[in-house]
């Protein structure tokens, strides 16, 4: 992204938008509606107005919700920003995301973390955290229908913290988890962080570490984390195999190797393999159905082996029949 300080213009060059001002930049590219801009640049509420309101109920209004004080106003950046209402189960999102090849078991532990939980609209929303503190949340439909799938961020969200999983924690050896909590695997989605989480379920563990998602290819939730977690020596860039992918995974990879105090991190460039997918939930399906496949094959090796015996014996009674007639 280019921005002009002078002018206040930007371009988001990977995403095709730009704009002239702030108001420009908080709706396009932070996702907030125009009232809201307005309020996060002028740090005052903007008055609601309903014209067709008597005056008299304005007047009732006001006395029922009096104007706060200045100093009593909140004046963090994130005071606009309200996770979505929970729906009172997660079986959609529980069913989608099974679908999609994810394990069971991931699911689950991400719902009991308050990684991930089903809104009132049905949707997936996944949440990222700053010291157990929501400051970012993106929902992802769960409807597969193509013009009614969509995946949004939350309003007011902070790209700076992402969803992210920790490591698996169970590990025997305590070497390995040292290893893990060297490793950082980053994406540009939470579906494909939860999808190499199940692609190392089914493999010896060796791809344990941090998973961190981007929430598309800005590079702020990683520099976010790097600096929360200096321990990091080992970083695979896992983005999408397509121009935009290959495209931010290069700027990023100079935005570190420029940046000295990153010098002892290796850099890993890990695209899902072309001749599969562009993203890790492809590599994921492919590896699901080439399992089923190899499964399927056995069952039918298993049942024409249990069916031999049978055969012979039958051959048998024919052939005893057939020579009882002769005689």
């Amino acid at each position: 992204m280019k921005i002009t300080e002078s002018n206040g213009k930007f371009h988001w060059f990977s995403r095709g938008i730009g704009g002239t001002n702030a108001i420009d930049y908080l709706v396009k590219v932070r996702n907030f509606e125009f009232k809201e801009a307005v309020r996060h640049l002028v740090g005052d509420d903007v008055p609601n107005i309903n014209y067709s309101t008597t005056q008299s109920q304005k007047q009732k209004s006001k006395r029922q919700e009096p104007e706060l004080q200045k100093s009593d106003k909140p004046k963090d950046k994130g005071r606009f920003f309200v996770l979505p209402k929970a729906h009172k189960n997660n079986a959609d999102v529980l069913k989608y995301l099974q679908n999609r090849g994810i394990s069971e078991n991931i699911i689950t532990d991400c719902i009991k973390k308050g990684l991930l939980y089903q809104n009132t609209d049905k949707d997936c929303v996944f949440v990222g955290y700053d010291n157990q503190i929501a400051k970012y949340a993106c929902k992802r439909s769960t409807n597969t229908t193509p013009e009614l799938d969509y995946k949004k961020d939350i309003t007011g969200s902070d790209k700076a913290f992402g969803f992210c999983l920790q490591p698996f924690s169970n590990i025997k050896d305590s070497n390995a988890e040292e290893v893990a909590g060297e490793k950082l695997y980053v994406f540009e989605s939470p579906i494909d962080c939860l999808s190499h989480a199940s692609i190392a379920q089914m493999g010896d563990g060796s791809w344990n570490g941090y998973r961190l998602a981007l929430g598309g290819v800005s590079s702020l939730a990683l520099n976010a984390f790097l600096e929360n977690n200096p321990q990091i020596t080992n970083l695979y860039l896992c983005l999408d195999n397509d121009k935009t992918g290959v495209e931010a995974t290069e700027r990023i990879c100079k935005e570190l190797l420029a940046n000295e105090k990153y010098n002892h991190i290796n850099i890993i460039i890990a695209y899902p393999p072309v001749n599969v997918g562009k993203d890790y939930n492809d590599v994921l399906v492919f590896m699901k159905n080439r399992q089923r496949l190899k499964e399927n094959q056995k069952t039918q090796e298993s049942q024409e082996t249990q069916k031999t015996p049978k055969i012979l014996e039958e051959l048998q009674k024919t052939k005893k029949k057939g020579r009882e007639v002769e005689l």
